[in-house]
């Protein structure tokens, strides 16, 4: 009776550390897989900062170009490429001519240089011209996030 139990000691051994073994296995996935999401959300609002930066600047009167107001064709006017500070952020504005006192601005960010890690915000926003031809302030009205 004795030699049949021998080995019990040893497979519940084995047993347990094959049990601990899928735990920090499994521990060491959920962290993994958590700090992935942590850094994608960190680029996703990396993105959505970047494309308002470049909206509200596009949109404030400094940044307004006239020949914007005065041309008269209507349709996409100007794309134009905005400078961010970071190497990994593009981020580019286009302007449309909707009608004589009415445009859309649709900024486009995209942030990170792989395909791992990307992400890209876009948002608009509809600008109403005084009668000066400048855009109203920016306070007057609200831009919207496109998502994919």
């Amino acid at each position: 009776m004795t030699k049949r139990r021998r080995g019990v000691a040893l497979m519940m051994t084995l047993g347990a550390i094959a049990v601990i073994g899928a735990l920090v296995a499994g521990v060491l996935l959920s962290s993994l897989l958590e700090r992935r999401a942590a850094m994608d959300e960190m680029l996703r609002a990396r993105a959505l900062d970047a494309a308002e930066l470049a909206l509200a600047s596009t949109v404030a009167a400094a940044g307004w170009d006239t020949v914007w107001s005065t041309t008269a064709a209507r349709g996409a006017i100007t794309l134009r490429a905005f400078s961010l500070g970071a190497p990994d952020a593009v981020d580019s504005v286009r302007v449309t001519k909707l009608s004589a006192s009415l445009l859309l601005v649709v900024s486009d960010a995209r942030v990170g240089l792989t395909p791992l890690a990307f992400a890209r915000r876009r948002v608009s926003t509809i600008v109403v011209l005084d009668s000066a031809g400048l855009p109203v302030p920016a306070r007057a009205h609200r831009w919207l996030e496109l998502t994919r």
